[in-house]
C-alpha cells in the first residue's frame, strides 16, 4: 500500500488498483490480470513514479513483452489502470491511448477431426490426466472450470454435476451425467483412492487437482497440432453433428448467448449441406449426370 499524500511508482499503482477494482471478476479473468502483472510487466517501468511514464516509456514496456497475445492483453490491462489513476485524480491524462496499438489476431479454432480424436485418446492411455481429457471431450468444459470441480458438485441422485463457470453468470451449469461421464468420475476416483499416501494424495476435494497451465501442457505433448480449449470446440462440433439443438448445446457449454454457438454449428451444417447437395441429380435413379458433354 502506498501512502496516499505521494505520487505512487506504476507498480505500486498497479497493485492496488488490482486488488481495490478488479477482485469481484471472475477468477479466470483474475488469474490473467495477475499474470499480467506479475509476469509482463517490466521490474524497470514498475519503478517508474506514475506521472513521469509517458508515450516512450509506455511503448518501450509494451516492446519487452515479446508474445504479441500478451503483448496486446498487458497494454488492455495498463490502459484500464491508468484509466482509473485519471478518474482518482492521480493522473490528468491516460498516456496508454497513444501507446503503440498492438497487432494480434487470435487463431480460429478448429476442431479435432474424428480420426485426431480417436488417435489421441489412444495415445493418452494410461495417463494419469485420460480421465480429465475424456470430461473435457464429454462435456466441452473450459480447462478452469474442469480444475475447479470438486466431488461435492456431483449429484449421483440426480445424475448431474455442477459446472461453476469461470467466465459469465451464463457459464454457471449443471450438466447431465451420461454412462461415460459416470464411468469417468469413477475411474478418477478409483486413481485418488491408489493415491493416498503418495505426493499425488488429494487433500482439496477437487475431481481433477491439476494447474491449468499443466494441462494444457500434457495435452500440447499429445497433440500438438492443437490446444487444449479445442477440445470445446470439437464438443460444440460433435453436438452439430449429433444434429442436438444450438439452445441445448449452448447451456450445455455455458455460452453467453447462441451467436458463439451459431458460428460452429453454422460452418458445420455448411460442410453437411455442401456433401448432400453433392448428391442432387435430375435423374436420380439413372446413376448419370444429367448434363451430356458436347461431342465436336
Amino acid at each position: 500500500m502506498f501512502d496516499f499524500n505521494t505520487m505512487p511508482t506504476v507498480g505500486e499503482w498497479l497493485d492496488f488498483w488490482f486488488i481495490t477494482y478488479k477482485q469481484d471478476l471472475a477468477a479466470n479473468s483474475v488469474r490473467n490480470i495477475e499474470q499480467i502483472l506479475r509476469l509482463h510487466t517490466p521490474a524497470w517501468f514498475k519503478e517508474l513514479p506514475l506521472d513521469e511514464v509517458n508515450v516512450l516509456t509506455a511503448d518501450s514496456a509494451l516492446s519487452s513483452v515479446k508474445a504479441p497475445r500478451q503483448r496486446k492483453y498487458a497494454r488492455q490491462v495498463w490502459h484500464s489502470a491508468f484509466k482509473k489513476a485519471v478518474q482518482v485524480e492521480l493522473l490528468s491524462r491516460n498516456v496508454m491511448e497513444n501507446a503503440q496499438p498492438v497487432k494480434y489476431r487470435k487463431k480460429k479454432s478448429e476442431a479435432l477431426t474424428i480420426e485426431e480424436q480417436d488417435a489421441f485418446f489412444e495415445a493418452i492411455k494410461g495417463d494419469r490426466m485420460e480421465q480429465l481429457f475424456w470430461f473435457a471431450a464429454l462435456t466441452g468444459a473450459r480447462r478452469a472450470e474442469i480444475c475447479a470441480l470438486k466431488w461435492s458438485d456431483v449429484n449421483w441422485k440426480e445424475e448431474l454435476i455442477v459446472i461453476r463457470g469461470t467466465k459469465t453468470e451464463d457459464s454457471y451449469r449443471c450438466f447431465p451425467l451420461s454412462e461415460e461421464l459416470k464411468e469417468v468420475l469413477r475411474r478418477q476416483a478409483e486413481q485418488q483412492k491408489r493415491d493416498r499416501g503418495t505426493r499425488f494424495e488429494c487433500k482439496d476435494g477437487r475431481i481433477f487437482p491439476y494447474n491449468v497451465s499443466y494441462v494444457s501442457q500434457v495435452f500440447k505433448k499429445y497433440c500438438p497440432a492443437h490446444h487444449f480449449h479445442e477440445l470445446r470446440h470439437t464438443f460444440v462440433t460433435r453436438c452439430a453433428e449429433s444434429e442436438i439443438s444450438v439452445s441445448v448445446c449452448q447451456q450445455l457449454v455455458g455460452h453467453s448467448t447462441p451467436n458463439i454457438t451459431l458460428n460452429i454449428y453454422t460452418h458445420v451444417l455448411d460442410r453437411h449441406k455442401r456433401k448432400e447437395a453433392a448428391k442432387f441429380s435430375l435423374h436420380p435413379d439413372s446413376g448419370f449426370s444429367s448434363m451430356k458433354k458436347d461431342h465436336v
